[in-house]
């Protein structure tokens, strides 16, 4: 049941938010390491080196604010700005340590430099992931057509009830616009959109839910509630669409 429960919870954040969260428990557990650092500890070279930079007190309430707004954001639909705060933390610490080993206050920082900087740039590398999907702003999609499509609107994959929504199979589905589920008058907002987000890189619809009307193979067509979002990687856009009829899907004349 434990079990479970974390595959949930893993799920609904992502990757990128687990590894958020793991950020946000390690700078509490070095804030706390820091305000309750005993004597002996304070008085080491790495400890000292610290301390002439700033109060322990200070670089503990750091780590512990910023260790605080990772372990929010990770359940948040943006991330970015515990993300943006981590990095610098943790590449300023890296700095700190590496300069301590050249003003000779702790000849030995050159190696905790170096473990801060690389921990500093993996987690710069997992900012550019895409974020994950806020599920509690979702429908919920366990009877929902789920539509994958990318920049330019080409259909890449899609569930059994979008086909059973629709009236497209798969095999038919895949490759076609998404122009063909939404009645034409539609279309060419539809297509601003796109060129709208691929010269922003952001939708201003990204996590709402939508009304619209959609358009089945047959010609007829009934209300949905469309919650769109686009994700960021190397490859460029991908849109996910989660599409839920209204009203029990009873089809709409066409305006």
């Amino acid at each position: 049941m434990g079990n479970e429960a974390v595959a949930r919870v893993v799920h609904r954040i992502g990757r990128r938010g687990a590894s958020l969260a793991f950020v946000g428990l390690l700078c509490l557990a070095i804030a706390v390491s820091l305000a309750f650092a005993p004597a002996d500890q304070r008085a080491t070279p790495s400890y000292a080196m610290l301390a002439s930079v700033a109060p322990l007190t200070v670089w503990a309430l750091a780590w512990g604010v910023i260790g605080t707004l990772c372990l929010v954001q990770t359940f948040m639909r943006s991330d970015r700005v515990a993300f943006a705060a981590a990095t610098a933390l943790l590449l300023l610490y890296g700095l700190v340590y590496l300069l301590s080993t050249f003003t000779g206050d702790n000849p030995r920082g050159w190696v905790g430099g170096a473990v801060w900087l690389a921990f500093g740039g993996w987690l710069a590398l997992i900012a550019t992931w895409p974020e994950a999907v806020a599920v509690d702003r979702l429908p919920e999609t366990g009877s929902a057509a789920v539509v994958v499509a990318d920049a330019s609107g080409v259909i890449l994959s899609w569930n059994p009830q979008a086909a059973a929504l629709f009236g497209w199979s798969t095999d038919e589905a895949v490759g076609r616009p998404l122009t063909v589920l939404m009645p034409r008058r539609f279309r060419e907002q539809h297509a601003a959109g796109l060129a709208r987000v691929h010269s922003t890189g952001r939708s201003e619809l990204a996590g709402r839910i939508i009304p619209l009307v959609g358009l089945r193979r047959d010609g007829s067509e009934f209300p949905i509630a469309l919650t769109v979002n686009a994700w960021h990687s190397d490859e460029g856009i991908t849109y996910t669409g989660v599409i839920r009829p209204v009203g029990g899907g009873r089809d709409v004349r066409a305006e």
